[in-house]
């Protein structure tokens, strides 16, 4: 069978490109250093610290940005540290609380010590409640992306775009509702792939 990747708006060859080439020509990685400094603590106090740590920039041209096959993951690990790092002082603010639940005798006097009990615990664990909400749904939308990711990527990689129209399309449909030899601005292509990725609105 005999693929007519000729653009739809001009009927030209030249300067066609398919997406995935595009995609990668215009992604580049780079390597370097960098400097962090902080506070550590130790048996003696807080001492400071230096160093430096290799750095990975990726670097995306407008086009290729343009012509994503699915928006970006984001990191969650740190996020995570951090919210159980706030949990900690909720944690040690339960011990007091239930003791002074059990230590109260009347049932009236003890409800009350309760609801204060909750509160007092509620007060020390919100931050880092708030910030574990923030990592599950990061998390989720996370999954929701690398679900999508190989629906989106058959759509992705049968696509072309030429340089000379700025426009993309599919010679062929990959897939039920991509339409064929129709040209679309980069965004409107985005749009497609990551609707049949299940991600557009992650």
């Amino acid at each position: 069978m005999d693929l007519d990747i000729t653009c739809p708006h001009c009927g030209q060859i030249d300067l066609v490109q398919s997406v995935p080439a595009l995609h990668a020509d215009g992604v580049s990685t780079s390597y370097g250093t960098s400097q962090y400094t902080g506070v550590g603590i130790t048996t003696t106090g807080f001492v400071p610290v230096v160093g430096t740590s290799t750095v990975e920039h990726t670097h995306a041209t407008e086009l290729a940005r343009s012509l994503a096959r699915g928006p970006a993951e984001q990191p969650s690990g740190r996020l995570t540290i951090l919210g159980l790092l706030l949990l900690i002082p909720a944690l040690l603010a339960l011990f007091p609380a239930v003791g002074s639940v059990m230590v109260d005798d009347a049932e009236a006097s003890r409800w009350t010590a309760a609801v204060v009990a909750i509160c007092f615990v509620g007060v020390f664990a919100t931050p880092g409640l708030i910030v574990m909400g923030t990592v599950i749904r990061r998390d989720l939308r996370n999954a929701k992306i690398r679900r999508g990711r190989p629906h989106a990527h058959a759509v992705w990689q049968a696509g072309f775009y030429c340089h000379r129209c700025g426009v993309a399309y599919w010679p062929y449909s990959p897939a039920p509702g991509i339409p064929a030899r129709q040209p679309f601005a980069p965004p409107q292509f985005r749009w497609f792939v990551w609707t049949a990725g299940g991600y557009n609105n992650a």
